[in-house]
């Protein structure tokens, strides 16, 4: 492995710290970074009412142990479920709240040195539509969108709000092929995403354009250290903790 993929290795904190803490809570993304990220990454639902809250599933039965669609209860009826994840930490988190962007938000704007890719959820855009629910995220976003990253697997919610707001965007590719190349280069986000199954094996194959590379989700140090040799910038992991650990091990110049 060359110097340089150990030198520029970034880790992103994929839906914050879910190896450990319930995913997408604040509890996950503060521990995130007491290990030391520097970027997170999140998602976003909205509610009957039209609030994001910051939610990957479009039902709330995984993270709740509560059966329901996100988008059929108003955050009233939302604010009396938590989101422990009892499948696989019991009742350990019970109480732990599912945040609101706007939320997410005031804890961002606490953490400075933190950039926050946020995933806008496909369910929810079908549902309330690209325009009134990206007016609603970047209105919740007010004050940090300069540290933040819209990203989606829907191309037309990263064309719209590339249009309409000063904001970066990220475009989660839906697979690789050379039709998704060409609306890339359409689109031209500042970042692509892709899962780690669909990268190429050969590097030439790895599209070059204006954005930066991003894989996930990779929970494996010498993984995530060949991808950044052959050119990705990010690693989203759910072991950020872990993953930084290790690598500062390797680093005595980091300790």
């Amino acid at each position: 492995m060359s110097d340089r993929a150990v030198r520029s290795l970034a880790l992103v904190a994929h839906r914050s710290y879910p190896d450990a803490f319930p995913e997408n809570t604040l509890l996950g993304f503060q521990q995130a970074v007491v290990h030391g990220a520097a970027y997170v990454e999140t998602d976003v639902q909205c509610t009957r009412d039209g609030v994001p809250v910051v939610f990957h599933d479009p039902t709330t039965k995984r993270l709740t142990g509560v059966p329901g669609r996100i988008s059929r209860r108003t955050l009233y009826q939302l604010d009396d479920l938590s989101a422990p994840d009892p499948g696989r930490f019991g009742e350990r988190f019970r109480g732990t709240p599912i945040p609101t962007v706007k939320v997410f938000a005031g804890w961002l704007a606490q953490h400075p040195a933190v950039t926050a890719f946020i995933e806008i959820k496909s369910h929810s855009l079908e549902t309330f539509g690209v325009e009134p629910l990206m007016h609603a995220v970047m209105q919740s976003l007010e004050g940090v969108e300069s540290r933040c990253v819209i990203i989606s697997f829907d191309d037309h919610c990263i064309e719209h709000t590339a249009s309409r707001y000063d904001i970066r965007t990220g475009w989660v590719l839906p697979h690789w092929h050379r039709r998704t190349q060409a609306r890339a280069r359409e689109l031209a986000p500042n970042y692509l995403f892709a899962e780690d199954v669909q990268v190429p094996r050969v590097d030439s194959e790895i599209w070059d354009g204006p954005w930066q590379w991003a894989v996930y989700v990779i929970n494996d140090l010498a993984r995530a250290l060949s991808f950044v040799e052959r050119g990705f910038t990010l690693v989203e992991t759910d072991a950020i903790g872990d993953l930084l650990d290790q690598y500062r091990a390797g680093r005595p110049d980091l300790r």
